[in-house]
């Protein structure tokens, strides 16, 4: 079955399918081996091509890595469209559960080393996806005489931490402690309407 597969996957690269076999490879890898292991002989190597295929459709690895971070952002947006959106606390637990469903994806998003965040399409997915946050931060409450964009960052930033604590698994300890009868979805949605709570006092 696995051979078969195989083949039929081969088959379609010459159809123009080889861009996102090469990133499906690399999402795989990302997220069983971590961002070390997203060399590019290897992700190649489990499509089944040489590592100069990916020059067309990337240029190189960079490229490769910046357009599955660019994949990354879309995702996200979408995730906080779906979910329809409507307070900050919505927006931020689309945004932490997108995190840990897709830990490594979430991590290479936000490796300046890895990527190439001057690339257009990648800096228009990923201000879409803040935007759409910051459309929620900035309706939340915002002490007299700060500037809106302030009050984005101060979310984002609040907001962001949870999502790498949580992947990290470092709310465990503190999940534990607060009540042996809550579960880590429960923490985070009392975590989010702590921030509102403080926000709008």
């Amino acid at each position: 079955m696995v051979r078969a597969t195989t083949e039929r996957s081969k088959e379609g690269y010459h159809h123009g399918n080889l861009r996102v076999a090469l990133l499906a490879s690399a999402r795989e890898m990302l997220e069983t081996q971590g961002v070390g292991a997203l060399k590019l002989r290897a992700i190649t190597r489990q499509v089944g091509v040489s590592p100069m295929a990916v020059a067309p459709h990337f240029g190189n690895l960079c490229g490769l890595l910046t357009a599955l971070a660019t994949q990354g952002f879309e995702e996200l947006a979408h995730a906080i469209k779906t979910g329809k959106a409507r307070s900050l606390k919505d927006a931020g637990l689309a945004y932490i559960y997108f995190a840990i469903r897709n830990p490594g994806l979430f991590t290479l998003m936000f490796r300046g080393d890895a990527i190439d965040r001057s690339d257009p399409a990648f800096a228009g997915a990923a201000g879409d996806s803040f935007a759409l946050l910051g459309t929620w931060a900035g309706t939340s409450g915002n002490a007299a005489g700060f500037a809106p964009q302030i009050a984005e960052a101060v979310m984002w930033g609040k907001v962001h931490g949870l999502a790498i604590l949580a992947i990290d698994g470092l709310l465990t300890p503190l999940v534990q402690a607060t009540d042996p009868h809550i579960d880590l979805e429960q923490f985070l949605e009392q975590a989010l309407d702590y921030m509102k709570a403080a926000t709008s006092g």
